[in-house]
């Protein structure tokens, strides 16, 4: 049983059923490889559309299989939206956010761009031409050095302001806090343990089984269709913090101990399943 399981839930992301969806096709007969879906129709049969909105139960490329909002039946869908077309919604643990990441928050600052309380909410995002990077404020732009100081307003008598902070998260210190680059600024901000981090990326790798997925279908037949265009993707669960190698060996041997096999729901990912 558990074998079945694992084979009805093969890792498979939309980017590789875009990869793979060219199986072969018989042009003479417009009919599929045999054991797929028939996605051409009949012959002068008129194609339609609809706006499909469903819970992602199954993915082996290149297909997937959504379970509608509405209605009972089970669709097998093949994804022919190219991955930058998929946008991935969802919420994450703070430890998921890495260096490389764009991120977008608001937090108080001194002049010298050390946060002076923890950040509570951030989203991570992906850039665009029209989004400008930097650190603004109803005010004048401070000039924030590369080199902040950790002198609190206290000592120093420094006025603090709040600000916008739109860049790149550069690293992060052994006592947790995120540098951001910002434009031409720099910062240093501590962000808050249960601090809400918002996540929207173009990344199908983030899909995983138990997302909502919602885009447009165009079909013959009812159940069987094919998703072009722009795709939305909500995540069912927080994106988790990778685990601590020292716990996943932990918990390893703990498994080889009692030669019980991984359980599925422990994935975090379609790619782990």
């Amino acid at each position: 049983m558990h074998r079945q399981i694992v084979r009805l839930c093969a890792a498979a992301s939309f980017s590789l059923a875009v990869l793979l969806l060219s199986l072969p096709v018989n042009a003479q007969n417009n009919q599929p490889q045999q054991g797929m879906p028939n996605f051409n129709g009949r012959p002068g049969q008129q194609q339609e559309r609809t706006n499909l909105t469903g819970t992602l139960t199954a993915a082996q490329a290149p297909l997937i299989k959504l379970k509608p909002e509405k209605g009972n039946q089970e669709w097998t869908i093949r994804v022919d939206s190219k991955p930058d077309e998929i946008i991935v919604r969802g919420e994450a643990e703070k430890g998921w956010v890495r260096p490389g990441m764009f991120v977008h928050f608001e937090a108080t600052l001194d002049k010298k761009g050390v946060g002076q309380s923890a950040v509570s909410q951030v989203s991570v995002f992906t850039p665009t031409p029209q989004l400008e990077l930097g650190v603004t404020e109803q005010g004048a732009l401070p000039d924030f050095s590369s080199a902040g100081s950790e002198e609190t307003t206290e000592s120093t008598g420094e006025e603090v302001s709040k600000y916008t902070v739109v860049g790149r998260l550069s690293g992060v210190a052994r006592d947790g806090k995120w540098s951001v680059t910002a434009g031409k600024a720099k910062v240093t901000v501590e962000v808050a343990e249960d601090a809400k981090i918002s996540v929207e990326l173009p990344d199908p790798r983030l899909i995983r089984i138990g997302d909502t997925v919602k885009g447009t279908v165009y079909y013959y037949n009812q159940g069987v269709g094919i998703l072009k265009g722009e795709v939305e993707v909500e995540a069912a669960e927080p994106f988790a913090a990778p685990e601590d190698p020292r716990e996943a060996r932990r918990k390893s041997r703990t498994r080889e101990r009692e030669e019980a096999p991984a359980d599925p729901a422990e994935a975090k990912s379609i790619f782990d399943m």
